[in-house]
This record gives C-alpha cells, structure tokens and sequence, in this order.
C-alpha cells in the first residue's frame, strides 16, 4: 500500500511537472505572439501618422500653390509690361535720364 501511494505521489508529480512545462511553453508562445502583435501594430500606426502628415502636407501645398497663383500671375504680367515698353517711352525715359544727369552735372 505504501509501495502503491509512492507510485501514484510520483505519477502526480510526473503530471503536474507536465502542466508546468505545457504551460511555460504556452506562456513563452503567448508572449513571442505578443510581441510580433505589437510590433505590427506599432508599424501600423505609424504607417498611419505618416499617411496623416502626407495628406496634411499634400493640403497644405495645395492651398499654398492656391494663394501664390494670383501674385505669380501678376507678377508675370508686370514682367510681360515691362518687356513691353514701346520703344517710344523707352527712348523717353532714356532722354530723362540723360537729361537729369547732364543738369546734375552740367555741360558734359
């Protein structure tokens, strides 16, 4: 009887070693996929805060693009009127500043 309970203390120990080691591999998976998990989900959320930044930088450059149109715009077109003088006024603001310069300095 003695011999019989031996036995069935050792079986126990036996089985209740097994549920330890089932369940420390368990835990070491549970914690290996844990950590895959937050790595994906850290790589996916900062996939979306770029993805946040871009849309926000793309409305940005539009509506700066927006805003410059005009002032380019009128910016062309001063230089497109100044590449226009006629010829006449050209030779007029020509003639004042010859004019200006000889009475500045005199009879040159």
């Amino acid at each position: 009887m003695a011999l019989e309970a031996i036995k069935e203390i050792k079986a126990a120990e036996e089985k209740a070693m097994e549920i330890i080691r089932k369940a420390q591999t368990e835990s070491n998976q549970i914690v290996k996929d844990s950590d895959a998990k937050a790595v994906d989900e850290y790589k996916k959320i900062i996939n979306e805060g770029k993805s946040v930044a871009n849309k926000m930088l793309d409305k940005a450059v539009a509506n700066a693009e927006k805003e410059a149109s005009p002032i380019i715009a009128n910016g062309k077109n001063e230089a497109d009127a100044i590449k226009n003088v006629s010829a006449e006024k050209l030779e007029k603001a020509v003639n004042l500043v010859v004019e200006r310069i000889v009475n500045i300095n005199g009879n040159s």
